[in-house]
C-alpha cells in the first residue's frame, strides 16, 4: 500500500509539473512595426518609417521555435525629397525563448530571407488633374538579429512591449549596380496570441 502511495503521488507531481512547464505550440503575432533606415552610398539619406508587422511560430520545444516574420512600414515623403518609399521583409529563422515558471518570456532570434523595397517621386506636373510619377523597385537579401519580450497576460495573450533588432539589407545601388549593406534597426511592438499545448 505505501509503495502505491508513494507511485501514485509522484506520477501526479509529475503531471503538475509537466502541466506546469507546457508551453504553446503555436503563436500569431500582429503589432506596429518602426524601422529607422540608415544612408548608404545612394543619394538617399537616412529616414524612419512607419507600418505593421505580423509573424507566425511553430514551437518545437519549450526553449526552440521556428518563425516566419512578415512586416511592411512607409513613408510618406524621405526628408522632404519628394520620394514615397515602401518596404516589406519576408524572413524566417529559428528563435529561441526562455520559458520559466513566469508571466515574462525574453526570446532571441535570428531570420534570414529577403525584402522588396518600391520609391516613387512625382516628376512631371501638367495641371492639378494630370500628373506623372517615376517609379523604381529592388528586391534583395535581409536579415534580422535581436530579440524582444512577452508578457503573458492570460492563457492565450501575451503583450509585446519590445522587439529590437538589427535589420539588415543588401539593395542593389540604382547608381553603380552593386550590392550595398544598409544597416538599419527595427522596433516592433504588440499582442502575441498564444494556441495549443504541447
Amino acid at each position: 500500500m505505501k509503495k502505491t502511495v508513494i507511485v501514485t503521488g509522484v506520477v501526479l507531481l509529475s503531471a503538475l509539473m509537466a502541466s506546469a512547464t507546457e508551453v504553446e505550440q503555436y503563436e500569431a503575432y500582429l503589432g506596429y512595426n518602426f524601422v529607422r533606415f540608415n544612408a548608404n552610398s545612394d543619394s538617399i539619406p537616412s529616414f524612419s518609417a512607419n507600418g505593421g508587422d505580423a509573424q507566425f511560430v511553430y514551437n518545437f520545444n519549450r526553449w526552440l521555435g521556428g518563425v516566419a516574420d512578415f512586416g511592411a512600414v512607409t513613408r510618406g515623403s524621405i526628408n522632404d525629397t519628394g520620394i514615397n518609399m515602401t518596404v516589406l521583409n519576408f524572413v524566417a529563422g529559428p528563435r529561441f525563448t526562455f520559458h520559466k515558471e513566469s508571466r515574462f518570456r525574453p526570446f532571441l532570434e535570428v531570420l534570414f530571407g529577403g525584402y522588396y523595397a518600391t520609391a516613387s517621386s512625382l516628376v512631371v506636373v501638367i495641371n492639378p488633374v494630370v500628373s506623372q510619377r517615376l517609379v523604381a523597385s529592388r528586391t534583395g537579401f535581409a536579415m534580422l538579429a535581436g530579440g524582444g519580450l512577452d508578457i503573458k497576460v492570460s492563457e492565450h495573450i501575451a503583450l509585446r512591449p519590445i522587439e529590437a533588432d538589427y535589420y539588415l539589407a543588401r539593395p542593389v545601388s540604382f547608381i553603380t549596380g552593386e550590392s550595398v549593406n544598409r544597416n538599419n534597426f527595427r522596433y516592433t511592438a504588440g499582442v502575441n496570441f498564444l494556441f495549443g499545448k504541447q
